[in-house]
C-alpha cells in the first residue's frame, strides 16, 4: 500500500499534536500538514489535497462542515472527492453531528475514540468505506426516531422533511426486492447502536446462534462489504441503515 497522505484540522492542540504523532509512527501513513483553525485549514486542504481529511466540526473561526463545503466548492467536479472526509466531534454536540451527517462525510468519530479504533476507520475510508462510531450512530438514531414521530402526528408537515441521506439507487433496489424482516429490523438495530451478538442475544431472547444468522441475513440484504470481517461489516450496515432511513 503506497502511503496515505493525511492532514488534520483540529484546534485543541493536545488532540492535534496527539493524533499527528500516533499516525506518523505508522509506517504507511504520512501526515502532510495541521492546522489549528478553519481558514488555515481550507487552505491547506486546498494546496494538498491529501487522501484523507481529519477535521473537527468545532472550529474557532469556521466549523468543519463549513470548511468541507467550501473545499468541495473551490475544486473541479470529482477532484474534491478523492479527499475522504473523517469528522472528529464530541459527544455533546448532537446538532453539529447530525449537520455533519447530513452534509455527507465519508465517516464520523468521537473525540474519545481508542487510537487503535481511529486507525481502523482513516484504513476503512482511504479504501472508500463509512466508519460511524457507536455514539454518534445513537444520536442520529434518536433523531430518526423524533422525526418519525413528528411526522405521524403532522402529516401535514411530511413534505418539509429532508432525508439526512441516501443509499444509492442500486443498493436500494435490492432492499426493496428483499426488504429486512421485523425480526432482522431488530436485530439492525441493536447492530446500529453498537451491541455485540451476545448482548443482542440476551436483549431479544434468542440464541447466539440464531442471531448470527439474523445478523447475517441483514448483512446481505443491505450489501455491507463482504471485504471486510467483524466490526467492520457492522459498521457498514450501520451506515447504510441509517443513510436508508430504515428507522423512520
Amino acid at each position: 500500500m503506497k502511503n496515505i497522505r493525511v492532514a488534520i484540522i483540529e484546534d485543541h492542540s493536545l488532540t492535534r499534536v496527539g493524533i499527528r504523532s500516533c499516525l506518523n509512527e505508522q509506517k504507511n501513513i504520512q501526515v502532510i500538514g495541521d492546522a489549528e483553525t478553519g481558514t488555515a485549514g481550507l487552505e491547506l486542504l486546498q494546496d494538498t489535497k491529501p487522501d484523507i481529511a481529519i477535521v473537527d466540526i468545532g472550529l474557532p473561526d469556521m466549523d468543519g462542515i463549513t470548511v468541507v463545503h467550501r473545499f468541495r466548492q473551490s475544486m473541479p467536479p470529482g477532484a474534491a472527492a478523492q479527499t475522504k472526509i473523517m469528522m472528529l466531534t464530541s459527544f455533546a454536540q448532537e446538532q453539529k453531528v447530525l449537520a455533519a451527517f447530513a452534509a455527507g462525510a465519508d465517516s464520523y468519530c468521537v473525540k474519545t475514540i481508542k487510537f487503535e479504533l481511529l486507525l481502523e476507520a482513516l484504513y476503512m475510508t482511504y479504501k472508500g468505506y463509512s466508519w460511524i462510531d457507536a455514539a454518534i450512530a445513537r444520536i442520529i438514531l434518536k433523531h430518526t426516531r423524533q422525526l418519525a414521530s413528528a411526522v405521524t402526528a403532522v402529516k401535514s408537515k411530511a413534505a418539509q422533511t429532508v432525508t439526512i441521506s441516501a443509499i444509492d439507487p442500486e443498493q436500494a433496489s435490492l432492499l426493496k426486492a428483499d426488504p429486512l424482516t421485523n425480526k432482522e429490523l431488530q436485530v439492525l438495530e441493536l447492530i446500529v447502536q453498537g451491541y455485540t451478538n451476545r448482548e443482542i442475544a440476551k436483549r431479544l431472547y434468542l440464541s447466539i446462534g440464531s442471531v448470527k444468522i439474523y445478523v447475517r441475513g441483514v448483512l446481505n440484504k443491505l450489501c455491507a462489504n463482504a471485504a471486510f470481517e467483524g466490526r467492520n461489516h457492522r459498521t457498514q450496515a450501520a451506515v447504510i441503515a441509517l443513510r436508508a432511513g430504515l428507522f423512520n
